[in-house]
């Protein structure tokens, strides 16, 4: 009875809960102070690199400065974030410098059992300083996930695909990074022609198209279109390679834009296109496709 009657004054206390209601009027306080002051800096960080990529003409420090803006504003709120959480420890008479002494010996055991945790945020920062992609970037990573750099984080990259999907990958397992974004790109064509036709006249037909892609679409190609000459003898086609330097990540609208133009061009220089036929013979017929007559 005496425990239950202590358990209960303790309930009953005013002092109790007038310095509980104290404490947590401190935490609320705490809480929405460094929430502001979070807002605010992360705010003056993103526009600090808005005026300074506005500055910038080349697009690939524009890329740079957007990727540095979002590390320093998640950097910002995970350091507010691990003060507002030891503030508010402190707030009920958790002893913080302790607690902070002994986070070394912790983070040393913690650090066994999360290498793969340790190993995403140190390859993230050598990505991040080697600057070996940035926001904005058309990437392939491991030779597997491709698609337009969306976030560059101290632990993982954010990848969006053609289709749209979001792929999140752990920077500790990117073993190798294809980046289509740092040099000019090359658009390489390949278009098949029938045995039939003349390879000079062909040829001929091809460049006079290339010169003709070139100044209908001259913002897309840096350098001249290139005929590479025969790239192999097919089945049923003669296949012709074109190459052409094109801005970073513009291969793919160059290629189509090829395709599009040398059929178009075949078509009104009466240049065939082979493609697959189907020939029906009826039943009893030769091979010269006549009749077979029966002896009576």
């Amino acid at each position: 009875m005496d425990s239950v009657n202590q358990f209960v004054a303790y309930f009953q206390d005013t002092d109790m809960w007038i310095g509980l209601g104290i404490k947590l009027l401190g935490v609320a306080f705490i809480i929405v102070a460094l929430y502001v002051a979070s807002r605010i800096l992360t705010s003056m960080v993103q526009r600090v690199f808005a005026i300074r990529k506005l500055k910038e003409e080349s697009i690939v420090a524009q890329r740079q400065n957007e990727t540095l803006s979002k590390l320093a504003q998640n950097t910002i709120r995970y350091v507010i974030g691990l003060i507002m959480v030891l503030t508010v420890l402190g707030q009920f008479g958790v002893n913080i410098a302790g607690l902070i002494a002994s986070a070394g010996v912790a983070g040393l055991a913690i650090s066994f059992g999360a290498q793969s945790l340790v190993k995403d945020v140190i390859t993230g920062a050598f990505i991040i300083f080697e600057n070996q992609y940035k926001n904005g970037d058309y990437v392939k990573l491991n030779q597997e996930v491709e698609g337009i750099v969306i976030e560059v984080g101290i632990r993982t990259t954010k990848l969006k695909g053609l289709n749209g999907q979001v792929s999140i990958i752990p920077n500790g397992q990117i073993m190798q990074v294809t980046n289509y974004s740092l040099e000019n790109s090359v658009a390489v064509v390949d278009v098949g022609v029938a045995y039939e036709e003349d390879m000079d006249h062909v040829e001929d037909a091809i460049q006079e198209i290339a010169k003709e892609v070139e100044a209908k679409y001259h913002d897309m190609f840096v350098e001249p279109i290139m005929l590479a000459g025969v790239q192999s003898l097919g089945a049923s086609e003669v296949v012709y390679r074109l190459m052409a330097e094109v801005p970073p990540t513009q291969h793919f609208a160059a290629g189509r834009i090829l395709h599009k133009e040398l059929k178009a061009g075949f078509d009104k220089r009466g240049i065939e296109i082979p493609y697959p036929r189907t020939v029906m013979l009826p039943p009893n017929s030769s091979s010269e496709g006549g009749t077979t007559e029966h002896a009576k």
